[in-house]
């Protein structure tokens, strides 16, 4: 079975491998629990027929979706599977579906697959028949996940209105390239496991986005300055000032 790391938006094809088991007499179901249900039988996913693989030198019989599977509401979610046949088990994955952590932030925010056209090789999964599949963006099947990178995602959003405070509207696609390139630098710089092992290759990859993002963000926040007329750096302080009631003496003179 499939380990799911997932927030809300994510969809995956879920999996189940059997051994022992016989072509044309192992048979698969799946049910889908959501915490929004109100039907307690859950939902019947579609399955392929099995497919022959080896897992760690044993042959087993995997089962796939068909399509993907989405997880739009947060919560405990349950996974029923039904097998009969030889290998017959009645086997249940409980997993966790978390909020999406960037819910809230700007307008301007960028989204998940914003990030990985910056870095296009990023979100390709390895299939058993050794092709890769594209995603085109994060989920639970990409390293790093898609919860992770809606974290740097609002880490780089942070990192830049620190900077320029709040931004005019007319700048807000910039903001959004901006915050982007942030982020799919630091996936470049968390995951280099992927490039040769000297990491070099994803090393000058994430020092140019990276590069590339604070150039963005020093015109972006001299653009914003010559707009608003407000400079993030400057922030205005006015004393306040608090004194004990004189004594009656106080205002004598002497």
């Amino acid at each position: 079975m499939s380990v799911p790391d997932l927030t809300v938006g994510d969809s995956e094809q879920p999996w189940l491998d059997i051994a022992p088991y016989q072509v044309g007499d192992t048979t698969a179901t799946l049910t889908l629990h959501s915490p929004a249900d109100t039907d307690p039988s859950g939902t019947n996913v579609p399955l392929d027929g099995g497919v022959e693989t080896v897992v760690d030198g044993l042959p087993v019989l995997r089962f796939t979706t068909t399509g993907l599977t989405a997880y739009p509401a947060p919560g405990w979610w349950v996974r029923s599977w039904t097998v009969t046949g030889i290998g017959a088990c009645q086997p249940d994955e409980r997993f966790f579906v978390a909020p999406n952590p960037t819910a809230g932030g700007p307008e301007w925010t960028p989204t998940r697959a914003r990030v990985a056209s910056y870095v296009p090789s990023r979100p390709l999964v390895p299939a058993a028949d050794g092709s890769n599949r594209d995603t085109h963006t994060f989920d639970s099947s990409t390293r790093p996940t898609g919860g992770q990178v809606d974290q740097l995602i609002a880490d780089a959003v942070n990192w830049l209105t620190d900077e320029t405070g709040e931004l005019d509207p007319s700048l807000h696609e910039s903001a959004t390239a901006c915050a982007a390139i942030r982020a799919a630098g630091f996936v470049e710089l968390g995951y280099p496991e992927r490039d040769d092992p000297t990491k070099s290759t994803a090393n000058a990859t994430s020092d140019r986005l990276l590069r590339q993002a604070d150039q963005m963000l020093a015109r972006l926040a001299a653009r914003n300055e010559a707009i608003t007329g407000v400079d993030p750096a400057v922030h205005a302080i006015v004393p306040v000032y608090s004194f004990p009631a004189p004594p009656p003496w106080g205002d004598s003179l002497l």
